[in-house]
């Protein structure tokens, strides 16, 4: 599985991809390679959404229970 400092890479580079297609489509909508290159860009930052919220989950859990609760609940 790919490091956060990777999927990282990947999004910047995949922005500048979306963006020279965005350049060179006419109508941005309906343009399929630029949609393709967005659609790239959210999924990797879904994996780094997905990648964060389980590190945090795991720290989470090496807290206590008393502790866990009252962290979400203020």
């Amino acid at each position: 599985m790919a490091t956060l400092d990777q999927l990282k890479t990947h999004i910047k580079k995949a922005k500048t991809e979306f963006s020279e297609a965005a350049k060179k489509a006419e109508d941005n909508k309906y343009d399929l390679v630029s949609r393709q290159k967005k659609k790239k860009i959210k999924r990797l930052k879904r994996k780094v959404a997905k990648i964060t919220a389980t590190e945090k989950m795991a720290e989470q859990k090496k807290k206590p229970k008393k502790e866990r609760k009252s962290a979400s609940e203020g």
